[in-house]
């Protein structure tokens, strides 16, 4: 399957307005919410506990956390994503620090009491080196002590219920489109994406390297973080290869 367009550097300008338009029907307020009550559960922060959200996208939980009492920070590459979280973030009447910038390049030095990395944002670069300058950023941007908080996919899952094709319809009367292949050796599923709504249309790629729990121990011990627990849902049930979802939570060293 040739895939025209792609790149390595796909992600640069894929999260615009549309990105929102196609997967807001699955991020919402409920499921936020019981994502950030899982946060909270999981890390036991003291409060006004300083947290950065890698990746932040339109700020669903930065916003939230924030509203809970911490100190937020938020980053994204996306000005796009960041706009939308700044309307949202006045809305909710909360202060929350929105940075543009690449998540490789935390450049933050034992700020935090917790970085959060969510809804599978690594992976992105689909290679180990690349995902390890984002996790020694993290764990630089760390207090001694501090924790880190990752949810991803995972192999296991994904493959176990592998879609080659899939459509849905959108809230907002879009009909979605996608195919999609994966790559056993590198680890690395390629979808392609293409959309309508009345007399628009547009297409999308994205390409997202998916690793065992193995993988992410390895490469999170690798970047100086403990794990400490790993759990397969958002109500901390113990992380099983069924699991929908990967989450651990590590630490830095004190």
């Amino acid at each position: 399957m040739s895939d025209p367009g792609s790149r390595p550097d796909w992600w640069a300008d894929y999260f615009d307005r549309e990105f929102v338009r196609i997967y807001r029907d699955f991020l919402t307020p409920e499921r936020t919410a019981r994502e950030v009550e899982g946060i909270l559960e999981m890390l036991d922060l003291a409060p006004g506990a300083r947290v950065l959200d890698l990746a932040c996208g339109w700020g669903r939980h930065s916003v939230e956390l924030a509203r809970a009492g911490f100190r937020v920070t938020g980053l994204d590459f996306s000005e796009t994503l960041l706009a939308r979280a700044r309307k949202r973030a006045g809305a909710a009447g909360v202060e929350v620090e929105w940075t543009r910038g690449d998540m490789r390049e935390v450049g933050r030095t034992a700020e935090f009491d917790a970085v959060l990395s969510l809804y599978s944002s690594l992976g992105y670069f689909l290679s180990d080196e690349e995902d390890l300058r984002v996790l020694r950023g993290a764990r630089e941007a760390l207090k001694p002590g501090g924790l880190f908080l990752l949810e991803t996919m995972h192999r296991d899952h994904v493959l176990g219920d592998y879609a080659d094709r899939d459509w849905w319809e959108t809230a907002d009367g879009a009909t979605v489109w996608v195919e999609r292949e994966f790559d056993a050796v590198e680890g690395i599923s390629r979808e392609w994406l293409r959309w309508r709504r009345g007399e628009q249309e547009g297409d999308k790629f994205h390409a997202l390297r998916i690793r065992t729990a193995t993988e992410w121990d390895a490469l999170l011990r690798a970047a100086g973080l403990e794990p400490l627990e790993w759990y397969g849902d958002w109500e901390l049930a113990p992380f099983i290869h069924t699991s929908e979802v990967l989450i651990v939570a590590a630490r830095r060293p004190r």
